[in-house]
């Protein structure tokens, strides 16, 4: 075996380490010290605080130790760390592999090495101790799964991050996905704080215009949604990035894959362990929004008239005096005692006035009289959040034999909602078995089952709590005199409805979930390194769901007819792979690998959905049906889509005296969901790799100990953003749609059918074709490691919708090929492990992400795709066009405010502008101000992300610490619609007072305040978009571990307890709620990209304050 680790210069590191060293060399001895004259006494790491070099005479007198460490061929070892136990002593072996230490007769020396097994060797008063190191196999054969089967580590020819799953349990979450965020160089995660909500991944960009959720194949059943994997059951994670580690899946790896084992057991242990964590978590108070209090909102009101040309308590030519309905008609306003709402007033009294007497109270069907007592500024974000308990607590066994291995967890996870009455809980059950009935046979199942639910809203967007409370006023409390829900029914209030009231009365609905995931599977070694699998995975997933509207009584807009909406809907997919593996050794040069499979895919669904209205019983959910509604029944059925997918697949690897490596790739997928002259697609990639620290003229290099270079190219496919109708047209009947007969006779309907989508049989795959270099690199002895990644990644074909001219009946169009997109960057990982003293570790890494994204080429040259907010506030704040990236922010440049008459008479000729205006910047330069004056205003992807990850620990204690940081990217706060602008009547920011133009405020970046200002809300303009860097800690975690001797004495293999907290901080300049939404699009439940970075009110992040516990026995 070739030797794998060089002498010398990996001494250059650990000296700059600790400042100041001299190398003295002679007698082929090389030593590190603080003067040569130290050689054998000192080690770069030590301090002596276990020597007695000036101690008491009570002290133990030490004796030198002098020995030599040798490897498995009887070499000497350079740069093994020999350690005295229980002090900092310690020194590293020389070029020979001697060493020389200064010990107590009765000590223990702690050697170490990495790639080898640690070892504690007893001094029993000898001055001569030689040491003999085995490898640690484990370390150099790891093993990563990738496509169908596993390679090692070092042999990787293709893009493959591994992430530990220790690093995932340090963030506590719902799911995966959560966990994921900046643990893997290229990987892109963001997410909400809603409870249990599924982040979005996305892996080295965009490879298309819809869903670009990574491929998850857990256990080698493959999953499109993994949410309901207990993240406490993961025992290996592996990230395929490229088409050489991942176009084995072909037409689903387009958007890369996401590898997960699961737990097993171990032959010949058997244990059973206890991992529980409680915490609380809140929003933090820099996510909430400064608005303004009641009495500002006065002066506000008052400055708007004034500014708008029509002043609150001034006569008009015709003797009207305007005001308030809510503060008066006098020339100030007066914040009102009370508000009454009724239908013969609605408005503001002062205290003791005879309106305001409680005996009129009255809110039933005999009458209406609301009294409410105007709060002085209610903060409607705090009357809507709270401390909110996590929990997760899991009990596994795990153990077995030649015969058969076994692991079994159970799980159950507890989050409720940062914001009131919404919450999530999971149980799960996973059985993980395998046995050997006979020689050269294995057999065994994964199986998971998951039951979920989902209480309450609360969810992102305009209907949304968070989005609620930017629309309340001030001067609204959350209940009235009589503690019912106030609302803004008193007039001159807007139309937004109470959180509170929502959230309370949706307290009930729930979105329950019940899945069966896994597989069973037999292998047989046919003959000595040939071996036959089969296995047959199924994800089944059932949800149902219910919703209760009730009938309101405080808003301006009241829901006068409750509701019950009840939502049943399955969906099945099925999976069967057979592969043959051959692995062969020919000589003491070649070995060569070969994969061949077939594998068959099928996914069925359906679902119905109905609704009923008229609830006698709806205030008790025991009692809500459909059948209890007095109302009319109403039910649909609709079909989830059934598709399959059948494919076949090879794989071949060669390498060459360990230094040569080599692989190719090839599948065949034929889908149903695309019409017969397109239903195959191949898609092939080939990898190439040399390991040049093997070879001859590298031998000199004694600091390095690995260098690897390598470079890959393919074809992946996807067909994920496809209906599994796209190539149909299909009809459809409908009363209420049919046709009345022109010939007089339009008294009844004429029953018949109409078209409801077009079909395209000539829709074809997109192909995403990746190109891959990396350099794979490790240096003083494994000590540190360094993987640096470039790519290009072109998606030809693109799915998109076709667009509907204005000619075209209302249908639903087909999926069309439109285009192509590229995504460029680069991937950087870099790591270092260690000890410092014999009792003190450490171990850190840092992983960098930079990609840029572009549409290369449109279908219609020059042609530009618009899209909106859900809620249509703003139009077209997106635009998709060539030469830019994907979800391109879209509007008007303002180029200051007009500061007096001149300018404006000056300014390009439009409608809308006067003195305190915007100044819209004429990019055309034609002198006016129209459509053609848009551009694109900002970026939401950022210019890299990083991850930085550094473990400690110092004998019992451990602290870990985990950062990530963004960078580069904009977003689009589209908060700033509902509080400064004037587009809705609701809250008002504090900065609307502070940054409005005036004429004593002249630098001011807001639009004079007026309510004559019908036009800056109307527009999208780059006041909304801002830079969304952030830096933020993700975890920080402090451990203690019972020694083994304790925790034997009550009776317990191991004990661990740790504190934790996450989101410590987050430093930014977005004034948003929270940074964290670069990848989060109109709606975070939906996967569509071409609408990212948009702040809609997302629900907010929360900071976690968590105690945990480890147990085994």
């Amino acid at each position: 075996m070739k030797k794998l680790f060089y002498p010398l210069k990996k001494l250059i590191v650990p000296c700059m380490l600790v400042g100041s060293c001299q190398i003295a060399f002679g007698q082929d001895l090389a030593y590190v010290g603080k003067s040569a004259d130290d050689a054998f006494k000192k080690s770069p790491f030590s301090t002596n605080a276990g020597a007695n070099s000036s101690g008491s005479s009570k002290a133990v007198q030490n004796n030198t130790v002098t020995g030599r460490v040798l490897d498995e061929n009887g070499d000497g070892m350079p740069g093994v760390t020999v350690l005295v136990k229980g002090t900092s002593n310690g020194v590293t072996t020389n070029s020979e592999g001697r060493y020389s230490i200064s010990a107590p007769p009765g000590g223990t020396l702690v050697v170490s090495f990495i790639g080898y097994q640690r070892q504690e060797v007893p001094i029993n008063n000898r001055s001569t101790v030689n040491i003999n190191l085995a490898l640690d196999a484990q370390v150099l054969d790891e093993v990563v799964v990738t496509g169908y089967t596993t390679e090692k580590k070092r042999d990787i020819i293709g893009s493959v991050s591994v992430v530990k799953p220790t690093e995932l349990l340090q963030t506590p979450a719902a799911n995966l996905q959560s966990q994921l965020q900046g643990r893997a160089a290229g990987v892109t995660v963001s997410g909400n704080g809603q409870p249990g909500a599924t982040a979005k991944v996305r892996i080295r960009g965009f490879a298309s215009f819809g869903n670009n959720d990574p491929l998850y194949v857990i256990d080698g059943v493959p999953t499109e949604n993994p949410s309901a994997l207990n993240p406490q059951d993961v025992e290996s994670v592996q990230v395929l990035k490229d088409a050489t580690s991942a176009s084995i899946y072909g037409s689903r790896a387009a958007n890369g894959v996401v590898i997960v084992t699961t737990k097993r057991g171990k032959a010949g242990t058997s244990s059973i362990s206890v991992d529980s964590y409680t915490g609380v978590q809140v929003i933090p108070k820099s996510s909430m929004p400064k608005m303004i209090s009641t009495e500002q909102y006065g002066q506000y009101l008052w400055t708007a008239a004034r500014n708008g040309g029509t002043p609150f308590g001034v006569a008009d030519d015709e003797g009207n005096v305007r005001g308030s309905r809510i503060y008066g008609n006098g020339l100030s306003p007066v914040v009102p005692g009370y508000l009454i709402v009724s239908p013969g007033f609605s408005g503001g009294v002062p205290a003791g006035d005879p309106r305001a007497n409680p005996n009129l109270y009255n809110i039933g069907p005999g009458g209406f009289y609301q009294i409410i007592q105007t709060s002085p500024g209610t903060n409607w974000f705090d009357e809507i959040t709270r401390a909110a308990v996590i929990q997760s607590h899991q009990i596994s066994a795990s153990g077995g034999s030649e015969k058969g291995t076994y692991s079994l967890g159970v799980n159950y996870f507890n989050q409720e909602g940062t914001i009131i009455h919404t919450g999530y809980d999971r149980a799960s059950v996973r059985a993980n078995t395998t046995f050997n009935p006979v020689n050269r046979v294995r057999v065994g199942e994964n199986l998971q089952v998951t039951y979920e639910t989902r209480q309450g809203g609360g969810e992102a967007g305009e209907g949304g709590a968070w989005a609620q409370a930017y629309r309340m006023m001030p001067y609204l409390p959350v209940y009235d005199i009589n503690g019912g829900f106030a609302g803004n029914g008193v007039g001159e209030s807007g139309n937004g409805s109470s959180p509170v009231a929502n959230l309370y009365r949706g307290k009930d609905n729930q979105n329950n979930g019940f899945k069966i995931f896994g597989n069973a599977f037999a292998e047989v070694d046919i003959l000595d390194g040939l071996t036959a699998r089969s296995s047959f995975g199924i994800d089944y997933n059932n949800n149902y769901n219910n919703n209760y509207v009730a009938i309101t009584y405080e808003r301006s807009e009241n829901q006068t007819e409750d509701s019950f909406t009840e939502n049943y809907g399955y969906l099945n997919t099925w999976t069967w792979t057979n592969t043959l593996n051959y692995n062969k050794t020919l000589g003491e040069n070649h070995n060569i690998k070969v994969l061949a499979g077939v594998e068959a895919v099928k996914s069925t669904g359906r679902g119905i959905t109905g609704r009923n209205t008229n609830y006698d019983f709806g205030v008790d959910p025991e009692f809500r049906s459909i059948q209890t509604g007095t109302g009319t029944i109403t039910a649909s059925t609709y079909n989830l889509g059934r598709s399959s997918l059948y494919s076949l697949f090879g794989r071949i690897d060669y390498g060459f005296r360990d230094k040569y490596l080599f692989n190719a790739t090839v599948r065949r997928d034929a889908s149903s969901k695309f019409g017969p002259e397109a239903r195959v697609g191949v898609f092939p990639a080939v990898g190439a790799a040399w390991r040049i620290s093997d070879e001859a003229f590298m031998q000199g290099l004694s600091f390095l100990s690995e260098l690897k270079i390598r470079g890959g190219w393919g074809q992946m496919g996807s067909q994920r953003n496809l209906d599994a109708n796209n190539q149909f047209s299909t009809f459809f009947s409908q009363p209420g749609a049919s046709w009345y007969p022109i010939n007089g006779q339009n008294n009844s309907a004429t029953v018949g059918y109409r078209q409801q989508r077009l079909g395209n049989t000539s829709t074809k795959w997109e192909t995403t074709e990746t190109t891959n270099l990396g350099i794979d690199a490790s240096f003083f002895n494994g000590r540190f490691n360094v993987t640096l990644e470039g790519y290009n990644v072109v998606t030809k074909d693109l799915l998109m919708e076709q667009v509907r001219n204005g000619l075209m009946p209302d249908i639903t169009m087909p999926r069309i090929n439109i285009g192509e997109m590229r995504n460029r960057g680069f991937d950087l990982t870099l790591g270092t492990t260690g000890n410092f003293a014999s009792d003190f570790r450490y171990d850190a890494s840092l992983n960098f992400t930079h990609y840029t994204n572009e549409l290369t080429r449109m279908a219609e040259s020059g042609a530009i795709i618009y899209r909106s907010t859900n809620s249509n506030r703003l139009n077209n704040i997106i635009a998709i066009q060539e030469g830019y990236p994907i979800s391109s922010f879209y509007g008007y440049q303002i180029d200051g405010i007009y500061q007096n008459q001149a300018e404006v008479d000056a300014g390009p000729i439009t409608d809308n502008k006067w003195v305190g205006s915007w100044r819209i910047k004429d990019i055309n330069n034609d002198g006016r101000i129209d459509d053609n004056d848009r551009a694109v205003i900002g970026n939401p992807i950022p210019k890299f992300q990083m991850g930085s990850n550094l473990s400690l620990a110092y004998k019992n204690f451990d602290i870990s610490t985990f950062l990530f940081w963004n960078y580069g990217n904009d977003l689009y706060n589209f908060t700033k619609w509902y509080t400064d602008l004037r587009g809705f009547v609701g809250g008002v920011s504090t900065r609307v007072l502070e940054n409005s133009w005036s004429e004593t405020n002249r630098g001011g970046t807001l639009p004079i305040i007026s309510n004559a200002d019908n036009y800056s809300s109307t527009i999208s303009t780059d006041y909304y978009v801002e830079k969304g860097s952030y830096l933020r800690m993700r975890t920080l975690q402090l451990g203690y571990t019972l020694p083994t001797a304790v925790a034997n004495k009550i009776h317990l293999n191991n004990l661990r307890v740790y504190l934790q907290g996450q989101n410590l901080f987050t430093v930014t300049n977005y004034t948003g709620a929270d940074p964290d939404i670069s990848i989060v699009g109109d709606n975070n439940s939906t996967a569509d990209d071409q609408f990212m970075g948009v702040d809609q009110a997302n629900y907010p992040n929360s900071r976690q304050f968590i105690f945990g516990i480890n147990f085994g026995f």
